[in-house]
């Protein structure tokens, strides 16, 4: 799924949870932690890659330079295992359940789905192994259409029911 849509999921959830079970979730981590498989694989290249465009560094074509960390961070952030890992070591040094963490493992869950052997297969496993799911790409166009469609329904509901925070007057 596309990094919007996995913030737009999180925040959806991370709401309902704040208003149905009062549970104490900061909405802003929710979503970081959602996006942040992604951002930990394509950021470091995207950032290096616009370095070296406005630095004039190995430019060929107006293009941004091959800089691929991808491949290797890729797996990290998209593991069951590492989050598991993270989620009980934070959790244990905070001395409470981090609910925030829970972006991450949304997005994980529906990365398996959502993406194909052609792009970024999850390996969902990984460091145990490297199985992947042959899911539906999110790319998909009618696939997408529906992905945020069903956001569009789920935001309404949520503010019919007045769970959507309100701009507050300053003053």
């Amino acid at each position: 799924m596309d990094i919007i849509a996995h913030g737009l999921w999180a925040a959806a959830g991370a709401t309902v949870a704040r208003k149905s079970a009062n549970a104490r979730i900061r909405l802003g981590w929710t979503v970081f932690w959602a996006m942040f498989p992604d951002l930990l694989a394509f950021a470091p290249p995207v950032a290096i890659g616009l370095w070296l465009l406005v630095t004039g560094g190995s430019l060929r074509r107006g293009r941004l330079p091959h800089v691929n960390f991808a491949v290797p961070l890729y797996p990290v952030g998209h593991s069951l295992i590492v989050f598991l890992l993270v989620f009980g070591v934070a959790s244990v040094l905070a001395r409470r359940v981090i609910l925030e963490l829970l972006g991450w493992l949304s997005h994980i869950l529906i990365d398996i789905f959502t993406h194909s052997f052609r792009y970024y297969a999850t390996r969902f496993l990984w460091p145990l192994s490297n199985y992947r799911f042959n899911g539906l790409p999110w790319w998909t166009p009618w696939f997408w259409c529906c992905t945020y469609a069903a956001l569009a329904i789920v935001y309404f509901l949520l503010w019919r029911k007045g769970w959507l925070a309100r701009a507050r007057p300053s003053g």
